[in-house]
């Protein structure tokens, strides 16, 4: 199992924190995300699981114990108080996080946990998120398929990334890369500040929330014209994105885990 900074990275390791912080043995359990392998929950016993991701088919009925409902996670068909945790692997970064959150505060029962383990995030190196992309008939992912360069999102303009790009890769490649980077909706565009205030104004507890900065894979780039490779100064990038947003913002989490609890009702 993988552990980098003290966060859990691989999914084995990450469902093994979450199992050992919340008693699964009958427990309503919902999923964002709808990643992990249904065996996970099985062997916990739990009297239901049910994982909601629109990019997933439709899997087993009211009958089964788990079930995956091709739906976002922002309208969970899940009725008031029905969960008593709410686990999420690698989607955070993919939602509407406020509105998330206030569905996690409606289905979860008072004391119920949300434990959500996601990145990387826009704040991060690799925040772009090269993921859910197709090029010429394959799925491109960004801890295989290390095409751009670290910062890409943050650094460059359009135009310095188009530039860069073209000393090495062919144009229709290109021009998908860019529009991904500048254009594309595949991830929120969240940084980690935000993360933490749309976790503060959710009206559930803090229980914990932390972060670490290290890339569990290896940056292969294409053999770029190193002229046209920028040297990025975290403190210069932070600088720029913090007056940029009128707000402090420091590029550099990467992995994160978030943990929030429904209050008691008194």
């Amino acid at each position: 199992m993988s552990v980098i900074g003290g966060l859990a990275l691989d999914e084995e390791a990450v469902f093994a924190d979450f199992a050992a912080r919340v008693p699964l043995a009958g427990a309503d359990v919902v999923e964002i995300g709808g990643s992990l392998p249904p065996h996970h929950a099985r062997a916990c016993d739990v009297a239901s699981w049910v994982a909601v991701d629109p990019r997933r088919p439709a899997r087993g009925d009211a009958r089964d114990r788990y079930r995956v409902l091709p739906v976002p996670a922002e309208q969970m068909p899940v009725p008031d108080g029905g969960a008593d945790a709410v686990f999420s692997s690698n989607a955070f970064q993919f939602v509407d996080v406020p509105a998330v959150l206030a569905e996690v505060h409606r289905v979860l029962r008072p004391g119920g946990l949300l434990y959500a383990h996601f990145g990387p995030i826009w704040s991060a190196v690799d925040g772009h998120q090269l993921e859910y992309v197709r090029y010429r008939e394959q799925d491109l992912l960004f801890w295989r398929d290390t095409l751009l360069p670290p910062w890409a999102h943050l650094a460059y303009s359009r135009d310095e990334l188009r530039a860069l790009l073209a000393s090495a890769l062919p144009a229709d490649l290109i021009d998908l890369l860019v529009w991904h980077v500048f254009d594309s909706d595949t991830v929120n565009r969240m940084f980690f500040e935000d993360y933490v205030q749309a976790a503060l104004g959710s009206g559930l507890d803090w229980v914990q929330v932390s972060a670490t900065h290290e890339l569990d894979y290896r940056l292969d780039l294409p053999a770029f014209d190193p002229s046209l490779l920028r040297t990025v100064d975290p403190g210069q990038l932070a600088a720029r994105w913090s007056a940029r947003r009128g707000a402090p913002t420091r590029p550099g989490p990467r992995d994160v885990l978030m943990v929030l609890r429904r209050p008691e009702d008194r």
